[in-house]
């Protein structure tokens, strides 16, 4: 139709710093989903889902509502989906990747990964000693 643009000519014709902040925006958008949005985004049932996981559409239906979800129930069901699940902490200066609470049974050992931002070679050992003191792998 005359006088008609689609989005993307509306988006071409703003100032950088606004298709900037679109795009975080659309970025963040895409990166936090409920697990229901990411069901259907895979376009999965519920249905489906729970003859994968041997549990009833409403348990999945519970699980997708539920706002205190175990870390093994989210496993599971992102295992289902066809993914795998990873769990990081996000700490001032460096991530941390939890990686026993994604193991069954009891074992506490884990691979925990520093990512150093302007920290000293010293800290980073002191770290590293301290992960490994527990049994924890330590990759920086």
């Amino acid at each position: 139709m005359p006088g008609h643009r689609s989005f993307g000519e509306l988006i071409a014709k703003m100032p950088r710093k606004a298709q900037e902040e679109i795009k975080r925006g659309t970025a963040k958008i895409l990166a936090e989903m409920e697990l229901a949005e990411l069901r259907e985004a895979l376009q999965i049932r519920q249905t489906d889902l729970a003859q994968t996981l041997k549990t009833t559409q409403a348990a999945v239906s519970r699980l997708e509502r539920r706002g205190n979800i175990t870390i093994g129930s989210l496993k599971d069901y992102i295992e289902a989906l066809g993914g795998r699940l990873e769990l990081n902490a996000v700490l001032p200066g460096h991530t941390v990747r939890i990686a026993h609470a994604l193991k069954g049974g009891a074992d506490l050992t884990g691979r925990i990964t520093i990512h150093s931002k302007g920290k000293s070679a010293r800290t980073i050992q002191r770290k590293r000693k301290a992960a490994q003191a527990h049994g924890a792998r330590v990759d920086t």
